[in-house]
């Protein structure tokens, strides 16, 4: 499942048995980073963004490359 295809009022509790709770989480903050961006709070997301991208960046990869391409698509409204 991609970025993309997470849709606001998403219900998260019926992703359950598709993926595991780790990528529920990532799920859960991309979306509340884009919803924290979208009600003007560009700057607050993108350095969450960025802290996230520095955690993950060495054991999760995959992950890290996922806030890395919120946070560059964020950056572009600052």
């Amino acid at each position: 499942m991609t970025q993309a295809s997470v849709r606001p009022g998403l219900d998260y509790a019926a992703l359950t048995p598709l993926i595991s709770p780790h990528e529920q989480i990532n799920l859960l903050l991309l979306d509340a980073l884009q919803k924290l961006a979208d009600a003007g709070e560009v700057d607050a997301a993108c350095r969450i963004a960025g802290k996230a991208c520095a955690i993950l960046r060495r054991g999760a990869p995959k992950d890290e490359r996922r806030f890395n391409a919120l946070l560059h698509r964020l950056v572009r409204k600052l």
